[in-house]
Formats: C-alpha cells, structure tokens, sequence
C-alpha cells in the first residue's frame, strides 16, 4: 500500500470525474428523449396550423370573393392582413411561423408581414371627420434592432391599455411601393399608471439606408394596429424573441419565393434539435385567376421549449451527483485511512513481533551455546531452566497474538450470559495478585452489577486491565474495582499516564512507558479493547486524583 499523503479533494475530483461523466451521459440521455417528445408535440402543433390557415382562413376569403371577378382583383379581397393566424401555436418564443399566398403568376397576394400598418397622418383628421377609409400600409420592419421592436410592443401592450395608460404612434419614413421604410419612430404616451407616473415618451432610430431613398418625400405616418404574437398571457420577452427572430426572415424569404414543384403536396423537414417543415399546397381553380400557390414554413427549437425543465433537473441532479460524489469521497477517505492504520499496524506488529521475539531468542542461542560445554550440573539445570522460561515466554507471547487476530477477525461467536461483575471481578483480582503480594484489592459496588456478555470474552478483558493495574502499581499501593452507574472501572495508584500516551493505550504492542514494565508485550488491554468493540461496549483511560483510571461502561446511566 502506498504512503502518499490523501486527503479528502483528492478523493473528491477522482470521484467528482465519475460521477460527472456519468451524469453527463444521463443528462444527455433524458434531454434527447424530452427533446424529441417536444419536437413530436412542435409538430402536431405545426400540422394543425397548417390546417386551420388553409382550410378554414383561406377558404373562408375564396368564399366571398365574386367568381365574376367583378369588384376588384383577388389581392384587393386579400388585403386583410393574417398576422395573427402564424401565433396560434402555443410555442411563442420557440417556433416561428411564417405564411404567404401567390397567384399563378407568382405574385405576392399576401403574407405575414403586414403585422404594423399605418396611414399618412395628414389623412387623419379626414378619417375621424368623415369616416371614409383610407388606405394603410404596411410598415417593413424586417432587420430592424431589438429596441424598435421593444418600442412598438411596449405601445402596444394590453395590459398598459387596459390601466389607463395610452399613446401614439409616429413614423418618419418613405413611401416606396405601397410600403413604408421606417427611419424615426415617436411613441408617446398619455394617461398615468397606479402609482400616478406618466410614462416617458421616447424616439428610435431604424436601421436604413440614405442612399437608397435619395429624392424621395420623408413622410410622416400615424401607426394604425400592431399585431403582436401569442395572447394577453404571453411574457413580453418572448413576443420580442419571436417578432426580432433572425431566422423569421429566411422564412419570409422562403415563403414568398416560388418554389418549385408546384403541381402538389411538398414537405422538407430538418433535423428534430432544430426542426423545419416547409409545407407546399396547391389549391386548382381557387378563382377566376387560376390557382394560388398557398406556401408555410415553420421552425421549432425543441431544446429552448425544454428549458424550463431542463434547467431545474440539471441544477438538481448536478447538485446531487456532488452530493454523492462527496459523500462516497469522505467515504472512502475512512476506508484509505483504515486501510493506513491496518497496514500501519501490521508494520508495528512485525516489528514489535521482531522486537518481542529477539531477546528470547537471543538468550535461547546464548543459553543453548553455553551448555554445549562441560559445566556443573547445578549449572547445567540453571540454564535449562532459562530456556524453559524464554520458550514460556514466547509461546505466551505468540497466543496472545493468536488470540488477538482472532477476536479481531470475529472467528469468535458471542454467548452472551447474564454475569455478576462484581463476582467476576473478585475473582480474577485472586488471580491476578500474587498471593505474597503487598497490594490492598477491593471491589466497590454501587448499583446493579450484572451484564448481559459472554464470560469468557469478559474474564479476558478483566485480565487484561488488572494485570496492567498488577503491573503500574507500586508496593504497598491499592487496586479497586468499582462498579457504579452502569461503568466497571479499574483504579490503581501510581503515577499519572503522560497524556499525549492516553489515546494510544489500546494500541497493540503499544507502552506508554516501556522501561517502567515488569513484564508484558503491550497486547493486554488491545485484547480487551477488542472484547469491548465485540459487545458494543465503550471504555477509555485516565487520570484521577486517585491514579490511573481504566473503565467501560457495559449498562445504561
């Protein structure tokens, strides 16, 4: 296992980069399917406008035109502008619709872009005094900025109509073909709001070229209607995204140019991310003037209709995914760290292994070289004694670790039993105190002091702590076992362990301080700070007043 430093970021952007290419590939998924479900509803929608402005709009104008032809041409009888048919969709903002009627000839007979008409303003007054009609025109408003769109359509709200404010509308342009080019546009305003303030007036500026109109009479004309896309709940934004489109006028373009194929039905549809249908109708003997060529284009952003959604669902699952991938970063941040403490600890117990092993092996070789020499036999019997204690000592040694690996592996099942501390603690402290031994022992009991565990497990634990307290206290010092409020405690007198020692006592092979031990490997109270962890108990050490304190709480305060 490798010792490089980690900390949590380091886990957190390898995991993060999973998690991302993994949402990447989700969030692609779902927006794919949602797009082309959207796309599938823009093109219901689309065919059903088609439709209505076929069969219900212009055949409803043929109807009432004289098919003696008397009482004008047909492009007179179509003049009604139909602006307000390319919005019944209810995808404003994300589809345009672009309609237009041509004659056998190819002329314009009609199309979307009359959705502002106006009227010189110096036949106004005629219109108001003798109620004769005068003409309008349409005004072109294609490739004009995004602020005199703003204009018209602050003017021409209904919802500023409808508190009280009103206005005019006046154009300063040229009149060139029966269409005027707008150069300067005045909207001014009368009335107050609620709050008793009066709108500001305002002029624009059109985009228009000089030189193209040289030599002919600047007019001025008042704005007659306004055609605006959507309804009275359509957001103000999405009417200007939907008239200021750029892409509204290569439908314009395409729509009012002759196609080809015009002997039936035609239609062209573009991939769903940005979707196009073109629909080519021919209507036969439409009128005395022949057949008219009726020609619909219309183009829908699936994706933009989706954002809505999308941008929610993309904002919550990407909070999620970091949410998780730092959750499974702390995670495995905790299992790299066990992992160190793991591998950490098996360097310390080889080398404590080494450490423990050497010196019995060492006085083994010694003892084993001495008595390959003639010797006395009280000598003789005195070495061998040593061996038989060096080979006692490091088949102790070797159990406790059997033991310990054991009870960390969990090869031992618990049988749990009610067991009487008090008792077990009497007599492992008979055990555990040499019989010439100085020590004064007792056992203080304070409240209940029976435990549901396996007594085995429990007799190992509490042989641990007093053979560590045997150990650390001096001549003539006391050990107590005191059992109170759910805790067994063993205190024995002596000096207090060095703090920084305190966290580190349960460690195996660990000794606060090593030359101040009789005897023991530093497995003891690892062997019972392992019981513990088995039963689910918690315990500590430290110091009191009274000496060095070991402890575990096996009930309820």
């Amino acid at each position: 296992m490798k010792s490089t430093h980690r900390n949590f970021w380091s886990f957190f952007w390898r995991v993060g980069a999973g998690f991302l290419a993994f949402w990447l590939v989700v969030m692609a998924g779902f927006t794919l399917l949602l797009g082309w479900q959207t796309a599938q509803e823009m093109h219901a929608a689309m065919q059903e406008n088609l439709k209505y402005f076929y069969n219900d709009w212009l055949t409803t104008q043929l109807k009432g035109y004289p098919n003696s032809g008397e009482g004008g041409n047909l492009k007179d009888w179509l003049y009604s502008p139909f602006a307000n048919d390319k919005y019944l969709d209810d995808y404003v903002g994300t589809t345009i619709t672009e309609t237009a009627v041509l004659a056998a000839d190819d002329e314009i007979l009609q199309d979307d872009s009359g959705w502002l008409r106006a009227y010189l303003d110096k036949e106004y007054e005629e219109l108001i005094n003798t109620g004769i009609g005068v003409p309008t025109y349409e005004i072109v408003m294609a490739g004009q900025p995004k602020r005199v769109y703003e204009a018209i359509m602050r003017w021409n709200d209904d919802v500023m109509w409808h508190t009280g404010i009103f206005g005019n509308v006046t154009v300063d342009g040229w009149l060139v073909d029966n269409r005027i080019y707008p150069k300067t546009i005045r909207v001014e305003y009368r009335g107050y709001n609620s709050k008793d303030t009066q709108l500001k007036n305002e002029t624009v500026e059109c985009e228009y070229d000089a030189e193209q109109f040289a030599g002919i009479e600047l007019q001025t004309f008042r704005v007659d209607r306004a055609t605006m896309p959507g309804n009275v709940d359509t957001p103000f934004e999405e009417q200007i995204d939907s008239v200021s489109n750029p892409r509204r006028i290569v439908l314009r373009e395409w729509v009012t140019t002759p196609q080809q194929g015009t002997g039936g039905y035609q239609e062209s549809v573009k991939p769903w991310l940005v979707t196009m249908y073109r629909h080519l109708v021919v209507q036969t003997a439409a009128a005395p003037e022949g057949y008219l060529v009726v020609q619909y284009a219309s183009e829908g952003y699936p994706i933009k209709e989706c954002l809505p959604t999308l941008v929610p669902v993309y904002g919550f699952s990407f909070a999620l995914a970091v949410l998780f991938s730092a959750i499974l970063a702390f995670a495995l941040l905790r299992v790299w760290r066990k992992q160190a403490r793991v591998e950490q600890a098996r360097r310390d117990t080889t080398a404590a292994l080494a450490h423990e092993l050497k010196t019995p092996l060492s006085v083994l070789s010694a003892t084993a070289e001495l008595l390959s020499n003639d010797m006395a036999q009280d000598k003789r019997a005195h070495y061998l004694d040593v061996i038989q204690q060096q080979a006692q000592r490091m088949d102790g040694s070797v159990r406790r670790m059997l033991e310990l690996s054991r009870l960390e592996a969990g090869a031992k099942a618990l049988r749990r039993e009610q067991v009487s501390l008090s008792a077990l603690a009497r007599e492992r402290l008979d055990a555990a105190v040499p019989p010439d031994s100085c020590l004064h022992t007792s056992v203080v009991v304070d409240g209940p002091d029976e435990a549901k565990a396996d007594r085995a497990l429990l007799t190992r634990a509490f042989d641990a702590l007093l053979e560590n307290a045997v150990q650390h206290t001096p001549p003539d010092g006391s050990i107590t076992v005191r059992i109170e409020n759910g805790v067994c405690a063993v205190v024995n007198t002596g000096e207090a362990i060095p703090s920084a020692a305190l966290p580190r006592l349960w460690e195996p092979y660990y000794q606060a301080e090593p030359a101040r031990s009789k005897q023991g490997d530093g497995l003891g109270l690892s062997i019972a700070k392992t019981v513990f962890d088995l039963h689910g108990y918690t315990y500590g050490a430290e110091n009191t007043p009274a000496g060095p304190r070991f402890w575990f709480r096996f009930g309820k305060t």
